[in-house]
């Protein structure tokens, strides 16, 4: 745990963006258009939402409310455009605000003025990114019972990803959600569950056509996220580069156990 959070701290200390503001830009029909979603009166149907800015957002949520859906295409993991970005992080954040109430501290607002709220603060690019494959990481989890995507390739090639950090962001957030099982099985009653470890990674997708034990972050610039409402924003990669290391670790012992 030690060299872990060593790591981190060289990636925070020469590869930080904290304090950099990295302003995206958005039509002004995508948060009305969200707005009118979280109505629910019907209203996003009107005509003046039947628009080419909205095609992409739209067709990311069609797919992503589906029981059983091909959210993991490139045609939903390749970078969005930022008003889907800012469309889906503005879903999220009413998504947050529903479960406000006494019971958690947190006064329950109205969905306008949640909106905007949000808006007068907007997270940078790599943070929308990273709630937005954090959404679709969790979905797999939700609905991949048992996991099977053993014949899944995520090619971060074709992802129109930026640099290195968006492509890390991606890895990140999956082995935040579809990864941390590999890790327990590799854990929890070691060496006996490591079929077990070995077993899922075997379903788990590959990364450029590799498991994600071989995958290496490189030059990731780390800045800050929204990961619980009731607390300050935090690094990105204290968060989620331990949970990631940790797996790595572990399932590489079992790999080392099953050889022998």
């Amino acid at each position: 745990m030690k060299k872990i959070l060593f790591v981190i701290i060289i990636y925070m200390t020469y590869n930080s963006t904290f304090g950099q503001k990295n302003k995206v830009e958005y039509d002004k029909i995508v948060p009305e258009y969200i707005l009118a979603v979280w109505e629910q009166n019907n209203s996003e149907n009107n005509s003046e939402f039947q628009v080419k800015e909205l095609k992409q957002i739209k067709s990311f949520f069609e797919e992503f409310f589906k029981k059983e859906n091909q959210i993991l295409t490139n045609e939903f993991l390749k970078k969005p455009s930022e008003n889907t970005l800012v469309g889906h992080y503005l879903h999220k954040k009413l998504k947050w605000n529903s479960f406000n109430g006494p019971h958690v501290g947190i006064k329950k607002l109205k969905n306008k003025k949640v909106i905007k709220n949000e808006l007068k603060n907007l997270p940078n690019e790599k943070e929308l990114l990273a709630h937005y494959y954090l959404s679709i990481f969790s979905d797999v989890l939700n609905k991949q019972r048992p996991m099977n995507l053993a014949s899944t390739n995520i090619d971060l090639e074709k992802l129109n990803l930026e640099d290195n950090t968006e492509k890390s962001i991606l890895i990140l957030c999956a082995m935040r959600h579809i990864g941390s099982q590999v890790g327990s099985y590799s854990t929890t009653k070691f060496p006996k569950n490591c079929f077990r470890a070995k077993e899922y990674e075997e379903n788990m997708p590959k990364f450029n056509g590799k498991p994600f034990f071989k995958y290496e972050l490189l030059d990731f610039k780390d800045f800050e996220i929204e990961v619980d409402k009731r607390y300050p924003k935090m690094s990105f990669l204290k968060r989620y580069l331990p949970a990631f290391e940790i797996s790595k670790k572990e399932y590489l012992k079992c790999v080392e156990y099953l050889k022998n």
